[in-house]
């Protein structure tokens, strides 16, 4: 009887803290003061007035880069407050020590009725001295989702834009690019971690169409001529030294090009998804920090 009750105490109270818990999703814009506009997306947890999760800037750009965030909501002012600490990743060649993370706060903000918001934010060096400032506008994701989709409609309806050309957006999904990283050919994509290993897991989430991609770590192929499929292919890479290389290597574009492989990078703490659009003979690279 003692064990059921204490089944049934770990059961509610893990039922407790996972529904305390509401993960959120806004995609938008920083606003610079010299009026340039740089895509931005956060992903964050709140749980009793804790935030926590990260945030995206450059989104599917050259400097894309993914940030850790925390902060605090105040559930009876309604203000909200984060700040970017630590890199992820990145795909500038920016040193660590350059990289300007954003501070903010939102007011009269609700979570589940706000779908715009806009603040003011300043950046901060790693040591706190001040390296821009702007503003921040953000939509749900759920609301961004919905125009995507709007448009993919009149794409696929269209009698002007060639079958080819759909078959090309249906397959790699506009919607990708708001939740995961793209790979493009010639790229780095630098990863920074603590961990003494990480899994590579390799699968293909969409309709299968027999691509073909080698795996080749610092120097070595792990993997030649692998075709993903549904199931997930795991491969747990040692961290031994300084700088790990992976790259990636499209043998073919499938039967719908381009060559579109789902990449996932785990270490234990963090969780990268990215997906591959590469033509035949092109390659990507992920540059593991440790």
């Amino acid at each position: 009887m003692l064990r059921i009750r204490l089944l049934f105490l770990a059961f509610f109270s893990f039922t407790l803290f996972f529904s305390a818990q509401n993960k959120f999703d806004y995609v938008g814009g920083l606003k610079l003061n010299d009026s340039l506009v740089i895509s931005y997306k956060i992903s964050f947890f709140e749980n009793n007035g804790e935030i926590k999760g990260y945030s995206i800037t450059d989104l599917g750009g050259e400097h894309e880069t993914r940030s850790n965030i925390f902060g605090e909501y105040d559930t009876k002012a309604h203000i909200l407050n984060f700040r970017e600490i630590g890199i992820v990743y990145t795909k500038s060649t920016t040193s660590q020590n350059d990289f300007c993370f954003l501070n903010t706060t939102f007011k009269n903000f609700e979570f589940g009725k706000t779908k715009k918001a806009k603040a003011n934010f300043v950046g901060l060096f790693s040591d706190n001295t001040q390296c821009v400032n702007g503003e921040i506008l953000l939509n749900s994701q759920e609301k961004a989702e919905q125009r995507v989709q709007k448009v993919i409609k009149k794409i696929n309806s269209s009698n002007k834009i060639a079958d080819s050309i759909k078959q090309k957006i249906n397959k790699v999904n506009m919607m990708n690019i708001l939740k995961m990283n793209i790979l493009k050919k010639d790229q780095t994509l630098t990863v920074f971690t603590a961990s003494k290993s990480i899994k590579l897991i390799l699968f293909d989430g969409g309709k299968l169409d027999g691509d073909s991609v080698d795996i080749i770590i610092n120097d070595k192929t792990i993997l030649s001529n692998y075709i993903a499929d549904s199931k997930e292919k795991v491969v747990t890479v040692a961290l031994q030294d300084k700088k790990t290389s992976i790259i990636i290597k499209a043998n073919n574009e499938g039967e719908i090009a381009p060559n579109t492989v789902i990449v996932k990078l785990n270490d234990g703490v963090n969780d990268i998804k990215a997906l591959s659009n590469l033509k035949a003979g092109e390659t990507t690279q992920i540059d593991i920090l440790n």
